[in-house]
């Protein structure tokens, strides 16, 4: 009886050990980095939490604008705390950006029709937010691209580019303003399928697919070189929201 006794004991006192152990582990906690003027930013959150910050202090006759490549902010607006941004913090830091602008100065001979022309011209001066690169090398029925690339404007608007050259023909570019929701449904597909953390995965052949984003303050890059055996459906779910996004919003001719 002394000798199970002992055993129990041993065995509880591990048990507890381990316990102990388990609950001093430190959860993965990120970042929220906001334009100076924001209030109510903790220096760290964790995967999940509901996170609220606010911005109370405005000029007069300017207009702001607000905005993150890595969240759907929710806004909402009291007389107290000002405008106020709430969502939920994911597994990343994330950058909420701000730009302002007079709003009582106009010049009616600044004005510039959006029009496809100004879109690419816009290119070289916008931020890239989003790339999505296809292409076909090595093959007999002749090497190409197609490479969608979605910009944001400085007052945080969006638009689309769309490149091709197939076959040795010449490059074209061709460009629309799209909607938030189609940069948000790439970025739910990359979120489904954990593209943030490919790696040492299986590559093909004859083929070549790349997604590349800014994320906070940096640029993540994953290509069909390391990924899954289900790779190919994150490519495909990802070409098929831009596809629905250009056919809908892109050039009618």
């Amino acid at each position: 009886m002394t000798r199970i006794l002992k055993n129990l004991i041993f065995l509880l006192t591990g048990v507890m050990m381990m316990t102990s152990f388990s609950g001093c582990e430190k959860k993965q906690s990120y970042k929220v980095i906001c334009p100076r003027g924001f209030e109510n930013v903790k220096e760290s959150y964790e995967p999940g939490e509901q996170v609220r910050v606010n911005m109370r202090f405005f000029a007069t006759d300017t207009s702001y604008y607000f905005y993150s490549n890595d969240v759907v902010l929710k806004e909402d607006y009291d007389p107290q705390e000002g405008e106020i941004f709430s969502f939920t913090m994911p597994e990343h830091d994330v950058l909420i950006s701000m730009y302002s602008e007079n709003s009582m100065v106009y010049d009616p001979s600044s004005y510039v029709p959006r029009t496809e022309e100004y879109f690419i011209a816009q290119i070289e001066e916008c931020e890239l937010v989003f790339d999505y690169y296809e292409a076909t090398v090595g093959t007999d029925g002749g090497d190409g691209y197609d490479e969608f690339a979605i910009y944001r404007e400085k007052d945080g608007r969006l638009f689309m580019a769309k490149y091709s050259q197939w076959s040795g023909g010449e490059k074209s570019c061709r460009a629309c303003e799209i909607t938030d929701t189609i940069f948000n449904n790439c970025m739910e597909a990359v979120d489904r399928h954990n593209m943030r953390k490919w790696k040492d995965g299986i590559a093909i052949t004859g083929e070549l697919y790349v997604v590349k984003f800014r994320e906070a303050e940096r640029t993540i890059r994953v290509s069909s070189d390391d990924m899954p055996e289900n790779g190919l459906e994150a490519f495909g779910e990802i070409r098929e929201a831009l596809s629905k996004g250009w056919k809908f919003f892109g050039p009618k001719d």
